[in-house]
């Protein structure tokens, strides 16, 4: 599902940036532009594509934090086995559970073998 998700999400992304860049358009034939080429009522084209630029960065990183958390991927805990060559065959790579440490019982403190009397 994840990786659905990411090829869905980078296959709709220039289509975006389309639809994006034809609304520019429409802006500023909207706002009547001067012989020049330039429009009246918006920033200058540098500052239009720092704009889109930075809005683009601002969406692909709320959507991969949000891919991420929703589907995972983290928290495996153990102990990676990379692949390895293992009697002529490729032993695929694998993460091992780690054992959890077993804490002994506090062993009770037991008087010196003997009779019992000090002295």
């Amino acid at each position: 599902m994840r990786f659905l998700l990411t090829v869905a999400v980078l296959f709709l992304l220039p289509f975006a940036g389309y639809y994006t860049w034809r609304g520019i358009k429409a802006a500023r034939s909207a706002a009547g532009e001067g012989e020049n080429g330039e429009a009246r009522d918006l920033p200058p084209p540098p500052l239009q594509v720092l704009a889109l630029v930075g809005a683009g960065l601002a969406i692909i990183g709320i959507l991969a934090l949000a891919i991420g958390t929703a589907f995972g991927g983290g928290a495996q805990t153990g102990q990676f086995r990379p692949p390895a060559l293992e009697g002529g065959r490729v032993v695929p790579g694998r993460i091992d559970p780690v054992e959890q440490r077993r804490e002994a019982p506090p062993e009770e403190e037991q008087e010196p073998a003997g009779d019992g009397a000090r002295g």
